[in-house]
């Protein structure tokens, strides 16, 4: 086996140790799980009711302005449960500065289930001021997700542990300017947090478990932004919604932490000479995309009615991820490349009878991840949606809804080597991955 020249490994190891943080990227901004299970509606329609075509005020959400059409005082709860799948195959990697000569092993040789059930809930509230304006309040969480690769297997070196979270308070408005328009807004507080683990290797030559280092770095942010919306009643039968969303700008305030045994620890500080210590500050930013949405709702007859939606992603804001330490590690700046993508979705309602009314509805999603940086922090690839929902009546004031959702990802391939992930070593795999996403939501109005 090949060794590595000490000193080549004295000038690079500080920026793979650092580079682990430029991992961020790959799901702050990930959209297999920017978390879009708000509406029980909306997600047994695969999204395909968001937009204008959504009859609670979990509507407000997709398009502020369609809350105007909800009278008297009201509120909505939802719960999601998202259970994903998924497997990694043919998987190999290389040690970090290596040059593809030196092979990592690890256990187990094909992980499975490193991506985590995610729980959702979203609440909502509106109380009509006067038959022209509504005000109302979100509060839900946009983004959540979370994977555990083991410390063991031969990707450890690019990811070990992704945790993510965003809570998000919307106070909203919807206008009515006349019988066909109506206008609406919101303002949207974001509190972000993030935890990333990956394990860094103190022996090149012939990396092993017991001579890595685990590393973890914590991010928070609290960002603000603005959605804007309009419903336009065509005719008794035809409404056209629009919405925008714009990006969120994070400036996350952190910290990154290696440990490990002492003498690993030793030697990681003997071989970066510039190093404080082995826990430090780290700032970096970030920018979640902004939306443009168009959906449309046509009724055929009192019974039947079509959906449609289109979602334009602003994902090209997210380019460079400039990370900068206080502990003596070098910046970090990695370019991420993504690009604006679509998703689409039709779908269709039935009014069963008095109390039940049904949902279908298909999607295609785009991803916005060029394939030389996908990552196992959360594999991105082009996916499709299949949904069913049902709504039943229990009272002329309650109301409660029910989605599923199955979503298939095409096989993604992970083929890291270079570019960003030089420092880390190269990393080869596929990975498959698909999943179930089920919620309920109440809707109630009160009588005051």
């Amino acid at each position: 086996m090949k060794s590595i020249p000490m000193k080549k490994v004295k000038s690079l190891l500080p920026l793979g140790c650092s580079v682990l943080a430029a991992c961020l990227h790959s799901n702050v901004s990930a959209n297999g799980y920017q978390f879009l299970h708000q509406s029980a509606e909306g997600l047994g329609s695969a999204y395909s009711a968001n937009g204008t075509a959504i009859n609670d005020i979990s509507s407000m959400f997709s398009n502020p302005a369609s809350i105007i059409r909800s009278d008297g005082t009201r509120f909505s709860g939802s719960f999601t449960l998202d259970l994903p799948r998924s497997e990694m195959d043919q998987a190999s990697a290389t040690s970090p500065y290596s040059d593809g000569t030196v092979d990592v092993t690890g256990t187990p040789e094909e992980p499975t289930q490193f991506i985590d059930t995610a729980y959702g809930a979203a609440s909502y509230f509106t109380h009509q001021l006067n038959p022209d304006l509504v005000l109302g309040l979100a509060i839900n969480a946009p983004y959540a997700y979370e994977s555990n690769y083991p410390t063991t297997a031969v990707s450890r070196y690019t990811a070990t542990k992704t945790e993510l979270r965003a809570l998000n308070l919307s106070p909203t408005f919807a206008y009515r300017v006349n019988e066909k328009l109506a206008i609406g807004g919101a303002l949207n507080f974001q509190y972000y947090q993030a935890v990333l683990g990956t394990q860094v290797a103190t022996i090149v030559s012939d990396p092993t478990v017991s001579t890595d280092l685990d590393s973890e770095m914590k991010g928070n942010d609290l960002g603000y932004g603005y959605s804007l919306g309009f419903e336009y009643q065509a005719t008794d039968n035809t409404r056209l919604g629009v919405s925008y969303r714009s990006k969120i700008e994070h400036e996350f305030d952190g910290d990154i932490e290696f440990s490990g045994t002492d003498a690993n620890l030793a030697t990681l500080g003997s071989l970066v000479p510039t190093l404080t210590g082995f826990s430090g500050g780290a700032s970096f930013d970030v920018a979640t995309p902004s939306m443009l949405q168009i959906g449309l709702l046509h009724k055929f007859d009192e019974k039947f009615e079509l959906y449609a939606n289109g979602n334009y992603s602003g994902w090209s804001a997210f380019k460079d991820t400039h990370i900068i330490y206080d502990n003596g590690l070098p910046d970090t700046i990695v370019d991420n490349n993504w690009n604006d993508s679509w998703f689409v979705a039709v779908g269709f309602g039935y009014q069963l009878n008095d109390k039940v009314k049904l949902r279908t509805g298909v999607a295609y999603d785009w991803t916005p991840t060029p394939a030389s940086v996908v990552s196992p922090r959360a594999p991105n690839n082009d996916r499709y949606y299949a949904a069913v929902g049902a709504s039943y009546e229990l009272s002329p004031q309650t109301k409660i809804d029910f989605g599923y959702q199955y979503i298939k990802f095409n096989e993604v391939t992970i083929a890291l080597e270079g570019g960003n992930n030089i420092p880390r070593g190269t990393l080869d795999s596929k990975v498959n991955l698909y999943a179930n996403v089920f919620i309920t939501q109440l809707n109630h109005k009160f009588n005051f």
